[in-house]
């Protein structure tokens, strides 16, 4: 492979505000070289994942790393990545394609098992059976569970209720975040974030740091975003979806049309609370989980993830201490997502500090157009 610590450094940095309802991160887009090619097409010495989208490979990685609790120079020579001297190298191969096999001829090529099945942050595999831990006590079973109209009515009015939620048109956002840049998003930069929101779907968000500006948003259409050196890209089709999904300004009250199936599980523990938790799948995407807290009612955590080839990238996103915003509508003040966003290592974090939000703030439509790319306007 190319080397892979060059090949991170790549990764543009989008990290996205949330509304009150689901975090609208959409990821960053792929580098133009890397759009629409396999994995063989973009890196060297690609022996497994041939045919596989260049932009999941980075994402394989993340996860085969995570599971087996190492660093990349486990496999990986530094800085020549595509070198094949280590034994753990081919491997990791062998193990790939065993667990390829296993999913393909047991269960009709859908990913049930993956490299965390076994190894669970472990170079070498349990054998052994582990003693069951002693539990004090056993957990109720859950009754009486509200329905999924229940909880999202629950919600809305948490909020503030529906009729306070549409007084407000506009709304612009500030706070800090420590964000992920370097080799998986592991190197985090503190930066002062600016979001602003238009009803009914319009979202940019600024991100300045002490010494560069990066910046991303949707503006109606399409989703893009705005690299420190000026160059604008778009992300894929998986990101665009979920971009114009998140950027639905009034998105707590259009839950029940965003997902096509909602499912009450039972319950969780989120942060000390109990939740209930809710199977919702968007159309054409991905299941989703969201918890909402028993006693208040409000969104405490969302669960995403990705697809790569060695298991589903997970994505989750906690909201805490909402308050009122002034208009009567409640806004989380603090929002931590593990990891720092949906495609960097699973080791990282990002928390979003609120420091301000302005609702019905005067916004000009223009303030949301998709900039001009300068490297684009540089090479002309």
């Amino acid at each position: 492979m190319r080397s892979l610590r060059i090949c991170l450094k790549r990764i543009t940095v989008l990290m996205a505000l949330t509304l009150a309802a689901v975090l609208p991160t959409h990821a960053q887009a792929a580098p133009p070289s890397m759009e629409g090619k396999t994995a063989e097409q973009f890196y060297k010495s690609i022996k497994v994942l041939n045919g596989v989208p260049a932009d999941q490979v980075i994402e394989s990685m993340h996860q085969i790393r995570a599971a087996l609790g190492v660093n990349c120079e486990f496999c990986h020579e530094d800085p020549d990545r595509a070198a094949d001297t280590k034994e753990a190298k081919e491997t990791a191969r062998q193990m790939m394609r065993m667990v390829m096999d296993i999913n393909k001829n047991n269960f009709k090529g859908q990913q049930e098992v993956t490299c965390y099945s076994c190894h669970r942050g472990s170079t070498v595999p349990m054998t052994t059976v582990p003693l069951p831990a002693v539990e004090k006590g056993e957990e109720p079973e859950p009754q009486g569970l509200p329905s999924a109209d229940q909880i999202l009515s629950k919600y809305v009015q948490a909020l503030g209720g529906e009729q306070a939620i549409r007084k407000i048109t506009s709304r612009i956002i500030t706070g800090t975040q420590f964000i992920p840049t370097g080799p998986g998003g592991t190197m985090p930069v503190p930066a002062v974030i600016e979001r602003s929101q238009k009803a009914p779907n319009l979202v940019v968000n600024f991100y300045r740091t002490p010494t560069y500006t990066i910046s991303d948003g949707f503006d109606g259409s399409k989703a893009w975003s705005q690299d420190l050196r000026g160059r604008v890209t778009e992300p894929g089709a998986t990101d665009q979806m979920r971009a114009k999904r998140n950027a639905d300004f009034y998105l707590p009250l259009d839950l029940k049309q965003t997902y096509t199936q909602m499912q009450v599980r039972g319950f969780e523990n989120v942060n000390g609370h109990d939740a209930y938790a809710v199977i919702a799948r968007p159309q054409g995407d991905r299941v989703e989980r969201l918890y909402f807290d028993v006693q208040t009612g409000l969104l405490v955590r969302k669960w995403s993830s990705l697809a790569t080839p060695v298991g589903e990238a997970p994505f989750q996103v906690d909201y805490e201490d909402y308050r009122d915003t002034g208009s009567g509508v409640k806004f989380p003040y603090l929002i931590v997502m593990n990891p720092a966003n949906a495609r960097t290592e699973p080791s990282t974090t990002a928390t979003i500090r609120v420091t301000k939000v302005q609702d019905n703030a005067p916004l000009d439509s223009s303030k949301f157009t998709k900039p001009e790319s300068k490297a684009a306007a540089a090479a002309q």
